[in-house]
């Protein structure tokens, strides 16, 4: 018995090493960047010039340490697809160009989601921090909607994640849906440029607080108190009204000045709403129709590895989709209830009823 058993051990052994040449032998034979440029990006989701941007990128960090061990343009393609398709790393694994088993799938998928943050997020998703980067952003918006001093359209969305085991659960579990997730702060410019995350909050915290603790707030009350331009952003009524913050006049009198300013306030807060829509559409790991079977931790760190992927699809001109079920967000649009101190109440209807004087009268 104990001889069969044994027999059978390495039977299962010699079965493994032997699909583990049979893998290497058709990666050796089958280079993606062989396929022409369509068929290529039908098959990754990004285009030939920027998956070797990234793989250029990311190399010092994805080197294999072995002679056998996986070369980085594998790493780098597995790995976005499997962020761009959203299925499971298994199937991944064993696309025919791939031919890698999920453990090992999984295993450079952490080295990827590292690496990318680490080498790309503060390149390619950024606030404006000087003062001509203000003003570019500002004039994008100024040539599109008409009203200068606008750096940034403000929203929340929920991507959903498998409940975490313990206490914390509770904390990621949506209160207006029945659904884990985790609440993403995203921050774009008139093109739909990600120029903001934050994917470090769990799913009960009010989009209000993530944005009082938010670092791009504090930039703004910098700006505000130093005087340093007429600088704002736009966010919905669920935010607080602040001077560097305009938000929607709710009731307004209709076909009042007030009314178009809040007509206009709508429209232009579209884009961020549109972001939302091509990010889980392009990167449909985060769809609203999937779930990141991962920790909290692991979830963050694939939203920011997707919108640095997505920004770096707008830069490269790869086609986006849009995710169909975008409508159905369920952030938090209604008044957070944190009260202002008055005189920064003062100032934010002072500034506004500038801005309606000014362009809506």
């Amino acid at each position: 018995m104990a001889v069969n058993f044994y027999n059978y051990l390495i039977s299962l052994y010699e079965e493994r090493e032997a699909r583990k040449i049979q893998r290497r032998r058709i990666r050796d034979v089958c280079d993606p960047f062989d396929l022409g440029d369509r068929e290529f990006q039908l098959l990754w989701r990004i285009s030939k010039p920027m998956a070797l941007y990234i793989v250029e990128k990311l190399s010092e960090d994805l080197n294999p340490q072995t002679s056998d061990g996986l070369p980085v343009h594998l790493k780098v393609l597995c790995s976005i697809q499997f962020l761009a398709n959203g299925g499971y790393q298994r199937q991944i694994g064993q696309e025919h160009t791939m031919c890698q088993a999920q453990t090992t799938v999984s295993s450079f998928l952490g080295q990827f989601l590292t690496s990318i943050y680490r080498r790309l997020l503060a390149e390619w998703v950024h606030f404006p921090g000087s003062e001509p980067s203000r003003r570019s952003v500002a004039s994008e918006f100024e040539a599109k909607f008409n009203v200068p001093g606008i750096v940034g359209l403000l929203d929340c969305t929920h991507v959903k994640i498998f409940p975490p085991s313990g206490p914390q659960g509770a904390h990621y579990k949506n209160r207006r849906k029945d659904a884990h997730t985790i609440n993403v702060q995203l921050i774009c410019d008139a093109n739909c440029r990600i120029l903001n995350v934050n994917a470090r909050y769990p799913g009960r915290v009010h989009d209000a607080f993530i944005w009082h603790h938010s670092s791009v707030r504090e930039e703004m009350k910098r700006l505000h108190d130093r005087r340093i331009g007429n600088y704002f952003l736009l966010g919905d009524s669920g935010y607080p009204f602040e001077p560097w913050l305009m938000t929607p006049i709710l009731h307004a009198e209709p076909n009042s000045p007030h009314q178009r300013y809040t007509d206009w306030h709508c429209q232009v807060r579209n884009a961020v709403e549109r972001t939302n829509g091509y990010l889980k559409g392009s990167l449909r790991c985060l769809g609203i129709d999937r779930v990141l079977h991962y920790s909290p931790e692991k979830a963050s760190e694939i939203i920011y590895a997707c919108c640095i992927i997505y920004n770096l699809m707008k830069h490269f001109g790869v086609p986006l989709e849009e995710d169909s079920g975008n409508a159905e967000q369920y952030g938090d649009n209604e008044p957070s209830g944190v009260e202002e101190p008055r005189h920064l109440l003062r100032f934010s209807q002072a500034k506004r009823e500038q801005l309606i004087a000014n362009y809506f009268n």
